[in-house]
């Protein structure tokens, strides 16, 4: 029997578990381009934070996030590092009673999986695990010590050597520079050697790039950008505590070597203004820097008033990121209105909790066209109804 001859655009976090998915199945020819490294892009700056609770995602996706957690788990189980698993558990602050009911759903979530998870309204408790905190500012705190942050760039080159081992192809360097379409329907690409190869499937993982890969189809795909902007805190003394990934409502922080990470959290951005959102172009973002003064300035009012003990840090370096989001903030996975021609694209800040659970689900769509509750939710088909 013939092989099904499936095309990955893009070697970032959702790329690579894609690729390895699909190269689990015999009948699966499967290569993937990606222009420059695997693992870079916007994956390489991810957080690579898989809370057990938190806000990032509804807990209605609870099986989701668990299923991505314990992914990476048994990736730095087969080899220690491989995932660049940092386990400094999470706190996550409650402002109000939906904040509350929120984080211990998560907690009861947490819990009937076999973690710990605890919800937290002694303010000694609190500042005991994080001295940095204002206890005062929050109503209260869900907390675990079994859950940290891994790292995208290294579970993308793991998953790229996993489907590699198992057959599959991994071109590095190579950009796709067209589609090819016939009669409604994506047949082959386009590389920027000027190749031209037929495809039975073309899938789009490229992140923010998906609207303009997805003008090679003349398909309008429905994401935005929306700023990324990390700043890298100095504390003014040492820390001799694990400072555990900190989560709030507008932004969240973690600790990254001697200094901290701090981002504006992907949820409260806003489509609507242009300072939060546009569309650009991320292959003309900087390496380092490119952030604006007000996300920084946003960020200081919130350590002044949560996490005071940081206001008195010094700012060590910076780096601005898009995040690619269709407009409630899930991702776009699936058929498109071009035959053959599918996305994985929109994660927005949560791609490494998403990819690996999404993944296995469109591989066995791509190859047995089975679909699931998560593939008919997150079908692009439901940006066309509103």
């Amino acid at each position: 029997m013939a092989k099904k001859k499936i095309c990955i655009i893009g070697g970032g976090i959702s790329g690579t578990a894609l690729g390895y998915n699909l190269s689990l199945y015999d009948d699966a020819e499967v290569t993937l381009y990606e222009k420059g490294r695997i693992g870079a892009g916007t994956t390489s700056k991810s957080a690579g934070t898989v809370c057990l609770f938190d806000d990032s995602l509804n807990n209605r996706y609870w099986d989701v996030r668990l299923y991505g957690f314990e992914t990476y788990c048994k990736m730095e189980k087969e080899k220690k590092g491989s995932a660049g698993f940092d386990k400094t558990g999470t706190l996550v602050c409650a402002l109000d009673e939906k904040d509350e009911k929120r984080i211990k759903t998560g907690i009861a979530l947490a819990k009937s999986a076999g973690y710990t998870g605890e919800y937290i309204t002694d303010k000694d408790r609190i500042k005991k695990i994080l001295p940095m905190i204002d206890p005062d500012s929050i109503i209260g705190a869900g907390y675990t010590a079994d859950d940290g942050y891994f790292d995208g760039t290294m579970i993308s080159n793991n998953f790229a050597s996993k489907m590699e081992a198992n057959g599959a192809t991994v071109i590095i360097g190579v950009g796709v520079t067209d589609i090819k379409v016939e009669g409604g329907a994506a047949v082959g690409i386009t590389t920027s050697e000027g190749k031209q190869e037929a495809y039975d499937v073309i899938v789009d993982c490229t992140g923010p790039w998906s609207r303009f890969t997805g003008k090679m189809v003349d398909l309008e795909v429905p994401i935005w950008h929306t700023k990324a902007e990390a700043f890298f805190m100095a504390p003014s003394e040492k820390l001799d505590y694990v400072f555990p990934i900190l989560k709030f409502p507008a932004f969240y922080a973690l600790r990254a070597g001697n200094n901290i990470f701090i981002c504006k959290s992907h949820l409260s951005m806003d489509l609507d203004n242009p300072m939060h959102a546009g569309q650009w172009d991320p292959d003309k973002l900087p390496e380092r820097g490119g952030t604006d003064d007000y996300f920084i300035e946003f960020l200081f009012e919130q350590m002044e008033k949560n996490v005071p003990g940081l206001v008195d840090a010094g700012l060590s370096s910076s780096w601005l990121s898009y995040r690619a989001e269709p407009r409630d903030f899930l991702p776009i996975i699936g058929d498109t209105p071009v035959k053959n021609y599918l996305l994985a694209t929109g994660y927005g800040g949560n791609g490494v909790i998403e990819a690996p659970a999404v993944s296995r689900d469109l591989a066995k769509y791509i190859m047995r066209g089975e679909s699931t509750l998560l593939l008919e939710e997150w079908a692009f088909s439901r940006l066309l109804k509103k």
